[in-house]
Formats: C-alpha cells, structure tokens, sequence
C-alpha cells in the first residue's frame, strides 16, 4: 500500500511528522488488511488547535476478526498518548450501510477527510437528504436537552457551565454542516467560516455561535462571573437557530 500522506495538511510540523510516522507504521504492520487509511475530523478539515484537537483515523478492512481488533488495542496504546482517538475500524460493507444509517456522520467524513494509503473508501458517494435532515434536527434538539440537563448535574457553576457551552458548540457543527449540505450550500469551510455565511445560508445571525467559538479555540474568554449570563443567551439563541430549521423544512428545503 502505498503511502499518501499530504504536505499541505494545515498542522503543525510535528504533528506532520507523527503523522507520517504512523503511516509508516500501518503501512508495514497493517498493509495485507487495509484497503484505505484516512485522516477525518478537525485535521483534516483545517481546524486544528494545538493541544486541544484529537486526531481521527478510519481503517478500512478487507475483513474485520477479533485479531485485528486486538492489535488495534496495541496500537491505541503507542498512539493515544499524542493525541490519536482510538481508531475507526470498518470494512466496505460497513461503509455502504453507513451511508444510509448515519448520514451526518457519513457526509462529514465525505466532505472533510485526507486519504494517507490506500483507496479512497468514499468515491461519489451519494447521501440520501431527508434522512440527513432529520438527523440534524434530531442531533440539534437533543444538544439542547443536554445543555439543560448538565447545567442541572453542574448545579449551575462557573465550571460546570463552561465545560458545557465547549461541548455543546463542539457537538453543534456538524449539524448545520449537515443542513448547509441538505439545502445545497457548501460545507466544507473551516468552522469560523462556516458560521460567519450563516446569514446567507440559513437566515440566521451567527454571532453567539462563533463567540462561544472563540473561546473554545482559546481566542478570549469571557469574565468568571459572565459565563451564567452568556449559558441563558446561549440557550435561547439555540431555540431560535432550532425554529429557523424548522422553517426552512416548512419551506421544503431539507426535503430535496
């Protein structure tokens, strides 16, 4: 299997270079099992933040065994420490039911991944833009009953209520990735642009969104005692976005 690994991955040179050398790695321990090694996620979409972005790796398998299950455990184990999510084991046939079961998930990986060996496991795929719009609207609405639950378990910190709004921005982007998708906009940008061409997109003023953003990449933050005041603007900005969704469907726009 040949080895793929971009030079133009938006990174760091040492993680440029951890990432080659787990390529290399795969690509001598791993070659007769793999059809495809990618790269997926914040990387690969160009929103790496250093020391708080995961590496995301999907090996594709001719076949799946308890055996390779156990050596991608050891492998874990070497490469969890810089960072790497355990990784995304599927075979093909995998992937096809995917598509269909998981289209979020399915068009992300689409949009934003970097082939590092192999073949290209996603080709023209095609997502099916009922099922994704309602996933999107489902994954919204239950962000929502998240953040109120946690603030509750939090008993409304400071903390507590930080670690929330991280989270639930982070659990966001996918979704209105997922509905600019459905609508026919592009969803490939960086997340900071994404959400800046909301008001063209979707209708909708993206001002708290990428406020929230900010501080997740350690941009600012606000004062100790403002993260109350900015979980209630929060959550009411959330209900608006989730009814300006539920007009674009009225409107027949996720149903294409």
């Amino acid at each position: 299997m040949s080895v793929q690994l971009s030079s133009t991955l938006a990174v760091p040179e040492d993680i440029q270079d951890l990432l080659a050398t787990y390529v290399t790695q795969i690509n001598q321990q791993w070659s007769a099992d793999l059809s495809g090694l990618v790269l997926f996620g914040s990387v690969a979409r160009g929103d790496y933040i250093l020391g708080r972005s995961n590496i995301n790796i999907l090996l594709v398998l001719h076949k799946l065994s308890v055996d390779l299950l156990q050596r991608a455990g050891k492998l874990h184990q070497q490469w969890g420490k810089h960072k790497f999510i355990a990784p995304l084991l599927m075979t093909e046939d995998d992937l096809v039911r995917s598509q269909s079961l998981f289209p979020l998930e399915f068009v992300q990986m689409t949009h934003s991944h970097v082939l590092l060996a192999g073949r290209d496991p996603f080709g023209e795929a095609q997502i099916d833009t009922t099922r994704l719009g309602w996933q999107c609207e489902q994954e919204l609405m239950a962000n929502v009953l998240r953040i109120r639950q946690r603030f509750i378990e939090g008993e409304g910190r400071v903390e507590a209520v930080q670690a929330l709004l991280l989270l639930s921005i982070t659990a966001v982007l996918p979704s209105i990735r997922g509905l600019l998708y459905c609508v026919g906009q592009t969803s490939r940008e960086k997340d900071q642009h994404m959400l800046e061409a909301l008001p063209h997109t979707l209708g909708f003023d993206p001002t708290l969104f990428l406020e929230i953003l900010s501080f997740k990449r350690g941009i600012s933050s606000p004062g100790v005692y403002e993260w109350t005041k900015l979980y209630q603007r929060y959550l009411d900005n959330f209900e608006v976005f989730i009814q300006r969704v539920q007009e674009i469907r009225r409107e027949g726009r996720l149903c294409k």
